[in-house]
């Protein structure tokens, strides 16, 4: 190729690249929305998408229709916000991002001499973005007697930490776990799980150990035989109980008992059902909610008539009850102090929202239920459902329709579901005849107290 020919190729070339950069930058400059540079936006925060604009050509922001819903602001991630001016649409990628660290309180705590002490136990009210984890800053041994300063670390799952410093008082722990048993009745030939019976509580040692001593128990021999409870903590205090265990003749275990249990009260049904008891010199067992302030005495009045006082929960929100273990020991904690306000002492019979073998647990949390019916007699509750209900939990059911249903047990031993709850009516109107029914048919009826059979349906979550 002459050299005259490759001169004029290559202005071509050139003239064609200059021409191709001069379009593009007049296509690009027809453009009437321009974006600064950063995209991002903070995870749970509120958002004004128009700050990402920089200028309008020809324009203000406020002209600009803005389309935000592909954005989920409460997640991670890369979406798209649509903006329209006029006849122009552009799409702008942005990014939700977690970039705060954790939030979080601390609190001291007593340990006991060379306990294995669990991070989490020393911090509180986390507040992040994301799932948090907890650890020390390093592997700390509480060997020695006395304060000794530690550091939490609180890291969220997009590396964010916060570190804080908290004190620990080790001390020499010199107590020996509680041994919370009764003594029990078993029918001859049939089986029973004496470990299930026992509670045991320390101020230190989640899990102290249990052994049981029922070598000269026979329960295919009527008798009362001794059995020994013997509880060992991690320092090595040890405490004993002794119980009787009484093997009965199922044909003369006769005594046939009524246990009346109201949930989700005190209401204004409650002065009306409390009446009727005392008319009847009857004793049940009140498992109260934090919900009816106003009535909230009665829960003093039955206590002193001598009925047994129960925690139900202050809620009653079955969202917030099971959103988790934490979530529920908080609001038992919370109607255990409000108990302790009126009779003095926070009682350890409870009864589950629902009762243990409620499914609707598993909406909020799955399994929750099998590991509360665990939980709580490690924390020293004693927990009820019931074997016989007048059914006055579902709509609409007439006042002969639950009546029915609350005189139907043939049992020996019977624990009713009922509710003194504002709108049971029906409930305070039956009760009567409830009574009537079971006492024509030889029953006594009973407050729950320590001897009291414990009911306790099938966990199904």
């Amino acid at each position: 190729m002459k050299p005259r020919k490759k001169l004029f190729i290559a202005i071509i070339c050139i003239i064609i690249a200059i021409l191709v950069i001069g379009i593009g930058y007049f296509v690009i400059n027809q453009s009437s929305i321009h974006f600064i540079s950063n995209h991002e936006i903070e995870v749970n925060t509120v958002v004004d998408y128009s700050r990402f604009i920089d200028y309008v050509k020809d324009g203000k922001k406020d002209d600009v229709k803005i389309d935000s819903s592909q954005v989920n602001v409460k997640k991670v991630g890369e979406y798209k916000v649509v903006y329209k001016y006029k006849d122009e649409e552009k799409t702008l990628k942005v990014n939700v991002v977690d970039t705060l660290p954790p939030e979080f309180d601390v609190k001291s705590k007593k340990v006991a001499l060379n306990q294995t002490v669990e991070p989490s136990e020393f911090v509180k009210n986390i507040k992040d973005a994301s799932q948090t984890k907890v650890s020390f800053a390093k592997n700390y041994e509480f060997n020695k007697v006395g304060w000794q300063e530690i550091e939490v670390i609180v890291k969220d799952e997009y590396d964010n930490e916060t570190r804080k410093k908290v004190k620990v008082n080790v001390v020499k722990d010199e107590k020996a776990p509680e041994i919370i048993v009764g003594n029990a009745n078993v029918v001859v030939g049939e089986k029973i799980d004496l470990k299930a019976l026992a509670t045991i509580k320390d101020d230190f040692d989640k899990n102290p150990t249990l052994k049981v001593e029922s070598d000269k128990l026979d329960t295919n021999k009527i008798g009362t035989y001794q059995v020994k409870y013997i509880a060992k903590d991690v320092s090595g205090n040890q405490s004993e109980k002794t119980i009787q265990v009484e093997v009965v003749d199922k044909t003369k275990d006769n005594e046939k008992v009524v246990y009346l249990t109201f949930d989700d009260g005190p209401s204004r049904h409650t002065p009306e059902v409390l009446e009727i008891l005392k008319r009847y010199q009857c004793k049940a067992t009140f498992f109260i909610t934090g919900m009816n302030e106003k009535y909230r005495p009665y829960i003093k009045t039955a206590y002193d008539q001598g009925h047994t006082i129960g925690l139900h929960t202050y809620s009653h929100n079955y969202s917030k009850v099971y959103a988790s273990t934490n979530a529920y020991f908080k609001d038992l904690d919370k109607v255990g102090k409000l108990a302790k306000e009126y009779i003095g002492f926070t009682p350890k019979y409870i009864r589950f929202p629902g009762g243990g073998s409620n499914t609707i647990s598993r909406k909020y949390n799955k399994g929750i239920m099998s590991q509360l019916t665990k939980q709580v007699g490690k924390k020293g509750y004693i927990y009820y459902d019931w074997n016989c209900e007048n059914g006055d939990g579902y709509a609409h059911m007439s006042q002969s329709q639950m009546l029915k249903r609350a005189t139907s047990s043939s049992a020996k031993k019977v624990m009713i579901l009922m509710h003194d709850a504002n709108g049971k009516q029906n409930t305070v109107d039956i009760l009567p005849k409830v009574i009537e029914h079971y006492q024509k048919k030889g029953y006594t009826f009973k407050a729950i107290d320590d001897s009291t059979p414990v009911f306790h349906q099938h966990v199904n979550n």
